[in-house]
């Protein structure tokens, strides 16, 4: 465990593909929610360091007259051109990263037994190496594009443009612990939402009940021009400005 006996858990997955619902299940489960969206948006409209540095670099368009981030604006800007939105993901991510890693440090003192991070970029920003399990929820494309057109009243091309700007099943399939499908069938994804709690609420006993073999480090010899592919870039703090919220 990150902390002793607290057990952090990652969500993330595709935009409308229904992380606020098993959010919703987590928490009545009793586990401890930190909204990754919420601290997004809470941290770039309130913290005078990230509004000093988005002036710095998109201009005094990004702020209102009484000082607050002209969300709208500051989207606008980075929408399709790849070269600010990295720009704008490296000034964002080190400070929201550093709010969440406080909130999960806060829970855990509280003696929290489970942390959910609920973060669609969980890969992106780094903060699936906080967690000691991650969960992806996915859905059939056609299923998260009906729902994020009913959802944000967008056009069927808003829609397509906005599921093609993001990870497919694969990325998610490959790095994630547990994946959980969520198509629609609601007593089947509570089904399956309450087997991967019971694996994770059982995790610190079995951390306590594993031997503890030292092992010699194993050193291995990088090939060269191997590297690991990096994550899209394609979505991020863009998200948090566009108020995007899963269903």
């Amino acid at each position: 465990m990150k902390k002793q006996g607290t057990v952090i858990v990652g969500l993330t997955g595709q935009t409308g593909a229904g992380k606020s619902t098993l959010s919703r299940m987590f928490a009545d489960r009793g586990a401890t929610v930190i909204d990754a969206d919420q601290v997004a948006r809470e941290t770039m409209e309130h913290s005078k360091m990230v509004l000093m540095d988005l002036v710095l670099e998109f201009s005094t368009e990004v702020i209102r007259p009484d000082a607050t981030l002209n969300r709208k604006k500051l989207a606008q800007i980075c929408f399709g051109d790849k070269q600010k939105l990295r720009r704008l993901n490296e000034i964002a991510y080190p400070h929201i990263v550093r709010e969440i890693e406080d909130q999960i440090d806060q829970a855990a003192r509280k003696g929290a037994k489970m942390i959910l991070l609920d973060a669609p970029t969980l890969y992106e920003s780094g903060l699936d190496k906080r967690c000691d399990r991650v969960v992806a929820v996915l859905a059939d494309r056609e299923v998260r594009r009906q729902r994020i057109i009913q959802r944000d009243r967008l056009t069927p091309e808003e829609a397509d443009l906005r599921i093609n700007a993001q990870h497919d099943d694969g990325f998610y399939r490959s790095r994630a612990d547990d994946i959980l499908v969520n198509d629609g069938d609601q007593d089947s994804l509570r089904l399956a939402f309450l087997e991967v709690y019971d694996r994770l609420e059982r995790l610190p006993q079995q951390e306590a009940q594993e031997p503890s073999v030292p092992q010699e480090p194993i050193l291995q010899e990088q090939p060269e021009g191997e590297l690991e592919p990096p994550v899209s870039e394609d979505q991020g703090a863009l998200e948090e400005l566009t108020g995007q919220q899963d269903e």
